[in-house]
């Protein structure tokens, strides 16, 4: 039997793949999944099982890659400090194109996470751009990623994924780089 509409879409934002690449891998379009998604469409069998094929696939492939972290981890990890104000983080992560920032303590230990999520909450919540250049990230941090070594296996970091946006790569105590979900699929169509 195959998943709802709904699992489907979970299990695509969990593996990190985009509409747009489903849509590729699928043979249909990018409006197509996500009219899919939003219910707006009723699609055949054939399309269900292709697109389920493609994710349930892909997910195995992440799994058992006999990779490590430091084999497709992005290095040089920006991060912020827990005395920096939330606009200097929010300025960061809008240049950068991040979704997240460690926080860290001025000896680099990793002690917390500011993500699109907590400041987009903030600014809904009304608080303003004054407002935060006041408001210290160690005030609206949320807890720190995962930390694993470097030779740690991609089939370790994946599952991690389902539950964290990224997890941080270490060696000797010192944070080296950060894996993602869009890294770990890289790494599934370049080796899988």
């Amino acid at each position: 039997m195959f998943p709802t509409i709904e699992e489907i879409r979970k299990m695509r934002k969990n593996l990190g793949i985009s509409q747009k690449e489903l849509a590729r891998a699928s043979g249909v379009s990018q409006s197509y999944i996500a009219r899919l998604e939003k219910g707006d469409i009723n699609p055949t069998y054939e399309r269900v099982r292709k697109i389920y094929d493609y994710l349930s696939q892909s997910g195995m492939r992440a799994e058992t890659l006999e990779l490590t972290a430091d084999m497709i981890m992005t290095a040089g990890v920006i991060s912020c400090r827990l005395d920096d104000s939330m606009l200097g983080a929010m300025n960061i992560m809008r240049e950068k194109g991040y979704s997240q920032l460690p926080v860290v303590t001025r000896e680099g230990k990793n002690v917390g996470t500011i993500t699109d999520s907590v400041l987009n909450d903030l600014l809904i919540g009304g608080t303003t751009l004054e407002s935060l250049k006041r408001l210290m990230v160690s005030k609206a941090m949320i807890p720190p990623l995962p930390v694993l070594h470097r030779s740690s296996p991609v089939s370790m970091i994946y599952p991690m994924l389902r539950y964290f946006s990224a997890v941080l790569i270490s060696d000797g105590g010192e944070i080296k780089g950060i894996v993602t979900k869009a890294d770990v699929l890289k790494a599934v169509e370049i080796h899988g």
